[in-house]
């Protein structure tokens, strides 16, 4: 038997009514404030850390501007010849007496310095004079910098083991005669001053500061096992944190800014305020984490919220009083019309009924008729628009993998060379590059490369790559000049900085050395026709597109008849199983241990088997890329 629903009154349809209402409205008004409220806190915060940061900054500053200043002042004095050597030994001696913060100063001519015009002191109780002070410092930073740009340099800091005996950081200038440079000048301060700014400096309850160089070195940091050990880049990839390393380019750019972190191997999320120093480009941060920065947001959350529901709560009841006062006559006429409606004779009469209101609905609902037809309309041509996109970008997809050699081309391969690659983009378009091709007749390349990032943006990326290689490639014919040059290229014409990690090589056919230059990619594995397993994981230079200027160096292995070249990319030895493991390289030897007979396709697919194992049902996140190269002496 169906149950019968009592009909509600209108009494309670509009308390229910006001009541949800006033929920949606409480609602919207906590979030609304809170947002409000969290926006005025932020910038109250940027405020008060940036005024910290340049407080801090000022002072960091103040130290560096002197030993720049005094600098300079020695410098005219050493170019006044009416000085003899005593009087300027006499002359430092007394300035560093006078300025504890110089720890030592170097004047050095030539490679080396001599006897005759060269001192070195060194602060302390009987501030030592060493005029035989015999380190070559020919190819220091500090001697050949200034030297070569002809500008003063600040050096990171570094351990003076020969002088001081402490960590120092170097303020060194050219020395002119006859508009040539004749020596350099050299002021050291010691790092401790610094440190300890940085470690005065209190942000909040537990904020701290920390120091960054021009290129992202932490110089000095609350944690010692950070300082001097690790750039804002490493720990960027150590974090797989996009926002950690914009956040290290700008510092690199000497920009300030206020920025959120979250999820960078640190329990709470932080906020952070950088700002560049501007006698050595270095930049000091400053750091708080969110509870402390939104500390008074609760608070004040907790009161509106209290005062909030007071208001809901006197509504309410005024609410609930008035509709029942107004519901009354209506349940009088309702009981009238019921009895009329039963025959017993009532004096109530029936309320007119108003058409107005129903106008306004009519008028409401052909306006929303209206309303729903053009949206429809408009989600056809964004339907039709969005097709029109993912065309495109499968069109691009198929222009992506024609850029890659194809494995069924094999007569494009010179006699004594087999090869067989496998690229996996993580979506339609990839960031991940192999490619292999003749340079001339004796010589034969093979590349592999990953581009920072996903996406449409990666690929086009990765398309310009490919183009530099070929492009490159039978002009400079030397692993690592190809490298410096597409380096030159990606800091040119790459404004997002999206750099690539690449392992290149080249095969002499005749000889069978194998030339290679490995930039920041993972490590190139030698498969011997014995079943032998040779990791090579050198790096010779940072990604390419990161610094501008790449000292890249090459690396030679000879090879045997049989020998397998065995490359991949983090998309291989990052991949993830369900139990959060990565399958990292020892994996991988175990693959390339158990093959039997191998030859690349077989090697390569036996590769992409093992981690596709691996990772079970989950999603591939990266871009996965192998290539296999033979080596068959044919001589």
């Amino acid at each position: 038997m169906k149950k019968e629903i009592k009909p509600r009154t209108i009494a309670f349809q509009i308390i229910s009514f006001m009541f949800i209402v006033l929920v949606v409205l409480f609602i919207i008004s906590l979030f609304t404030t809170g947002r409000l409220i969290q926006s005025l806190m932020e910038s109250n915060a940027r405020e008060s850390f940036g005024n910290i940061t340049k407080i801090n900054v000022q002072t960091i500053d103040q130290t560096l501007s002197k030993i720049v200043t005094l600098s300079r002042n020695l410098e005219l004095l050493i170019k006044d010849k009416n000085h003899y050597e005593a009087d300027l030994n006499l002359h430092i001696r007394q300035l560093l007496i006078d300025n504890p913060e110089v720890v030592s100063i170097c004047i050095a001519y030539g490679s080396k310095p001599y006897s005759s015009n060269n001192t070195y002191l060194i602060r302390g109780e009987n501030f030592l004079i060493n005029p035989s002070y015999s380190d070559d410092f020919s190819f220091k930073d500090w001697f050949l910098l200034p030297q070569l740009t002809e500008k003063p340099y600040w050096s990171d800091p570094w351990f003076d083991s020969d002088g001081t005996g402490t960590i120092v950081c170097s303020y060194s200038i050219p020395l002119f005669l006859n508009g040539k440079i004749d020596g350099i000048l050299r002021l050291d301060t010691s790092m401790e001053n610094l440190r300890q700014i940085v470690s005065s400096v209190r942000v909040k309850k537990t904020g701290y500061a920390f120091l960054v160089s021009n290129n992202g070195t932490i110089v000095a940091h609350p944690q010692d096992s950070l300082a001097m050990n690790y750039t804002i880049f490493d720990l960027a990839e150590q974090f797989k944190s996009p926002k950690l390393r914009s956040m290290g380019k700008s510092i690199v750019n000497r920009e300030s800014n206020f920025v959120h972190l979250n999820k960078i191997g640190i329990p709470a999320n932080i906020w952070m305020f950088y700002q560049p120093v501007p006698t050595n480009s270095w930049s000091l941060a400053t750091v708080a984490p969110d509870a402390e920065v939104f500390a008074d947001l609760h608070n004040l959350m907790y009161i509106y919220i209290g005062w909030v529901l007071l208001a809901f709560l006197i509504i309410a009841f005024a609410i609930w009083y008035r509709t029942r006062t107004i519901n009354q006559p209506l349940e009088k006429l309702v009981d009238s019309i019921q009895k009329s409606q039963s025959g017993v004779p009532s004096s109530a009469t029936l309320p007119i009924s108003d058409t107005y209101e129903i106008q306004v609905l009519n008028t409401s609902f052909n306006r929303l008729k209206n309303s729903l037809k053009k949206y429809a309309e408009s989600l056809q041509a964004v339907t039709a628009e969005k097709d029109k996109i993912v065309d495109e970008v499968t069109f691009a997809s198929e222009i992506q993998l024609n850029l890659i050699p194809n494995n069924k081309k094999t007569y494009t391969i010179p006699p004594g060379i087999s090869a067989f690659g496998i690229l996996e983009p993580a979506g339609l378009v990839g960031g991940d590059l192999y490619d292999y091709f003749s340079v001339d007749e004796e010589h034969f390349l093979f590349a592999i490369a990953d581009v920072v990032g996903k996406g449409v943006a990666a690929a086009l990326t990765m398309t310009m790559v490919s183009t530099l290689i070929r492009t490159s490639a039978p002009q400079l014919k030397q692993p690592e000049k190809i490298l410096t040059y597409m380096n030159k290229f990606l800091i040119e014409n790459n404004p997002d900085y999206r750099f690539v990690t690449m392992l290149l090589g080249i095969i002499d056919l005749k000889s069978g050395t194998c030339t290679f230059s490995n930039a920041g990619h993972t490590p190139l594995f030698l498969l011997s026709e014995d079943g032998n397993i040779t990791k090579y994981a050198r790096t010779h230079s940072t990604a390419l597109g990161i610094l501008e200027n790449l000292n890249a160096s090459s690396e030679t292995i000879q090879l045997k008849s049989g020998d397998e070249i065995v490359l991949c990319t983090d998309g291989i030895t990052e991949a993830i199983s369900t139990e959060d493991k990565l399958f990292g390289t020892d994996r991988l030897e175990d693959v390339l241990k158990n093959l039997k007979n191998p030859d690349p396709e077989s090697t390569a697919q036996a590769i992409l088997n093992a981690v596709k194992s691996f990772s079970g049902p989950n999603k591939q996140t990266d871009d996965i890329t192998i290539l296999v190269v033979k080596y068959m002496n044919l001589n």
